[in-house]
């Protein structure tokens, strides 16, 4: 059932992205999030108290392994009744589900507005489901990029209908596909000093590898040290996960513009 729940949430999101910049794709969008909330409640009702353990994956030598791989590294416990991961979800579902039906067939102006509204509730709902003892597979592993890249994808298709020069489209992009993950760096700042165990919370890991050099710090990162935080969260949220989404995101935008201005309705309207 877990991987069921992870199918529906992943195609929901991917539903929801495509929704916001195409209005023909709303109606499978609404009923992928009413299926996987509806889904998600069937599954929670008469569960007791769960639990869920959640970890931090970072790049490391695991054990006594000589290369370097994906470790997971715990970073907390959280218990919930059973019944409570569930409304999460159904509560972001339903508020997507009401902005989809508003919009109806209208197109969206605003590139910026929708898509970062998106993520962020994305973020949220994924941090709420973590301390609602969801289970794993719906926060954990690729947690973040399953609601940051759909909502990236409807941010370079709305830029794309809506902008008259490349370098304005590189500009837009590149700056939502930032704002989109800022908001989860200072929240993995604030977890990581408070200690909140989240997903976010880094300040137990540093055990991690030196990208320049594939090798362990040396003097060892110190837990909650300026230079930790650099590397597991700044480093990840602000510089490189963005540049990575970036570049698959524009070349989709790119694309896209030049479609919307050189395809066959252009030329035909020319």
């Amino acid at each position: 059932m877990e991987t069921l729940l992870t199918l529906l949430h992943i195609a929901a999101y991917l539903g929801l992205g495509f929704a916001l910049a195409l209005p023909q794709a709303r109606r499978l969008a609404v009923a992928l999030l009413a299926l996987a909330a509806v889904v998600g409640l069937a599954t929670g009702i008469g569960d007791g108290e769960r639990t869920l353990q959640t970890v931090h994956t970072f790049a490391g030598y695991e054990g006594s392994a000589q290369e370097v791989s994906m470790v997971s590294f715990p970073t907390g416990t959280h218990k919930a009744a059973g019944w409570q991961w569930p409304l999460v979800f159904a509560a972001f579902a339903g508020f997507w589900v009401a902005v989809l039906l508003l919009l109806g067939r209208r197109g969206v102006k605003n590139p910026l507005l929708l898509p970062l509204l998106f993520g962020w509730s994305g973020a949220a709902t994924w941090l709420l489901l973590q301390w609602c003892a969801a289970p794993s597979a719906l926060v954990q592993p690729v947690g973040i990029d399953r609601f940051l890249w759909p909502a990236g994808l409807a941010a370079c298709l709305l830029a794309a209908w809506t902008q008259t020069t490349a370098l304005r489209l590189f500009l837009l992009l590149s700056t939502t596909v930032l704002l989109l993950r800022l908001p989860l760096a200072l929240f993995s700042k604030y977890a990581s000093d408070h200690h909140l165990g989240t997903c976010l919370d880094v300040s137990s890991v540093v055990d991690i590898v030196n990208p320049m050099t594939q090798m362990q710090f040396d003097p060892r990162l110190e837990a909650g040290s300026s230079q930790q935080q650099f590397w597991l969260i700044w480093l990840e949220h602000v510089i490189f996960f963005p540049a990575a989404h970036f570049l698959s995101l524009f070349g989709i935008a790119f694309g896209a513009w030049m479609f919307h201005r050189h395809g066959p309705e252009t030329q035909a309207k020319a």
